[in-house]
């Protein structure tokens, strides 16, 4: 019968490598394609919020946060000091698949992303402080500074510019055709 237990890693390639899963209890990890050595990854538990990852479509790449929460505060002040080491560290994504016996049968990694700078929350609740903090990932080459594609359509440079029609003619131009443009 096959099992569907699987458990979220994430691996984040800072100086020392970062390792969380999606569990409670700490849990080893044996050797795989991220890992040349078995490793114990972290538990996060509910703690951990992994949200939907999208494909690069159009352009237009998926940035993920990821938001460990009720952290510390030894955790913030060394997060204070390591974070510039966080800025462009690569983060990677997978699960392990687990047999019935919740024994680890294997490790597949999904996607990779490069965490960009964490940022850090903390707000009173009735219990105390809630310290969260916040990582935002790129995935594949993008940045927040990369420009959108420009299609060079009356539509397009309408959504821009409501009274400008540049582009109003476009859509008569083709291969070896001529137009005058201004007064004739």
């Amino acid at each position: 019968m096959a099992s569907y237990k699987r458990t979220i890693l994430v691996r984040l390639e800072c100086e020392p490598v970062l390792r969380v899963h999606s569990g409670f209890a700490p849990l080893r990890v044996p050797a795989n394609s991220r890992d040349v050595s078995p490793q114990v990854y972290k538990g996060g538990g509910d703690l951990l919020a992994v949200p939907a990852i999208k494909q690069f479509i159009n352009g237009a790449a998926d940035r993920v946060e990821i938001s460990l929460s009720g952290v510390s505060v030894e955790t913030l002040a060394l997060l204070q000091e390591e974070r510039e080491s966080v800025r462009g560290a690569a983060v990677d994504f997978g699960w392990a698949v687990h047999n019935a016996d919740w024994s680890i049968r294997e490790i597949i990694w999904k996607r990779r992303g490069f965490a960009d700078v964490p940022s850090i929350s903390s707000e009173p609740t009735e219990n105390g402080r809630q310290r969260t903090i916040t990582l935002s990932i790129r995935m594949d080459d993008t940045f927040r500074s990369n420009p959108q594609p420009a299609f060079w359509t009356d539509a397009d440079q309408r959504l821009r510019s409501p009274t400008d029609d540049i582009f109003s003619h476009v859509g008569q131009i083709s291969v070896g055709a001529t137009r005058t443009f201004g007064p004739v």
